[in-house]
């Protein structure tokens, strides 16, 4: 377990994808971002600016990919983001001060709650799956929960351990 914990801090793409895979999470080739020329999900027609350059899915319905396929997947598109669907758990998006604050807490009562951060702008929470049908009428929190949800997972571009 502790060389896939010290292969997760690193930013190589292929390794971290290869890593969740031992995990057992299925794992997902997303868009691409390009310095200069924003996301992938841009070069079809006109489009308003993506909102996640480079960390989403490729199509509505994530697909993941067949094992022995990962490597080629993302050496064929780098940069690509790393899409996991949320079957091994709900994801809790919200706003990064409020992510933060949550995490702040968890931390005084020694919970080991992992957490995504994107842009200063979100947190996302990963936790036990059904935890989010809790928190469904919430309007701050954004669950996200099953095959069809999905995160990107870090190294994907603007996403990192929070």
């Amino acid at each position: 377990m502790s060389d896939i914990l010290h292969v997760l801090h690193s930013r190589d793409t292929i390794e971290c994808a290869t890593a969740y895979e031992r995990l057992g999470w299925p794992v997902a080739i997303g868009h691409r971002h390009r310095t200069g020329s924003g996301c992938t999900c841009q070069d079809t027609g006109s489009k308003p600016p993506c909102v996640t350059p480079g960390a989403h899915p490729l199509e509505a319905a994530v697909r993941p990919l067949a094992r022995g396929q990962l490597a080629a997947a993302f050496e064929s598109a780098p940069g690509a983001g790393v899409i996991v669907p949320c079957t091994n758990w709900d994801a809790l998006v919200v706003a990064h001060p409020i992510g933060m604050a949550v995490m702040v807490r968890v931390d005084a009562v020694r919970l080991h709650v992992p957490c995504l951060a994107s842009s200063h702008t979100t947190a996302t929470l990963l936790v036990a799956p059904g935890t989010g049908e809790l928190l469904v009428d919430c309007p701050q929190v954004e669950v996200r929960s099953g095959p069809s949800a999905w995160v990107a997972l870090p190294p994907s571009y603007e996403v990192r351990r929070g």
